[in-house]
């Protein structure tokens, strides 16, 4: 049997867990994800329907100008946009707060993924 954990509070981990229903099994799953140092982050990226992360690659000017699209952001966009660009050292074009999207220039998608 298989069970997600909590999508929200452990968001990061994006594992699944299998055990038995013996109470062993159990107090140990506990323990184990009460003592982790879990950090917890000012916003949340929500997983499409087919559970990858909304990243997208945008191709505009007969192909010559390529812009990466996050999208599906929870929380402070701010904070993400913070994080991501120190580290990978991105060029942003846009902070879109009403639809919740980051826009960079260029392909960087497979670097936002990783």
């Amino acid at each position: 049997m298989f069970k997600l954990l909590s999508e929200r509070s452990f968001a990061h981990l994006r594992l699944l867990t299998r055990f038995s229903h013996n109470e062993s099994t159990l107090a140990a799953l506990k323990t184990a994800t009460n003592s982790a140092a879990l950090r917890t982050y000012p916003y949340f990226i929500n997983r499409t329907r087919f559970q990858s992360l909304p990243v997208y690659v945008d191709v505009k000017n007969g192909r010559t100008r390529k812009l990466t699209i996050v999208r599906r952001i929870e929380g402070d966009i701010n904070a993400f946009h913070r994080e991501i660009t120190n580290a990978l050292d991105l060029e942003t074009l846009a902070i879109k707060n009403a639809s919740s999207q980051l826009v960079f220039k260029g392909d960087c998608a497979e670097e936002i993924r990783r």
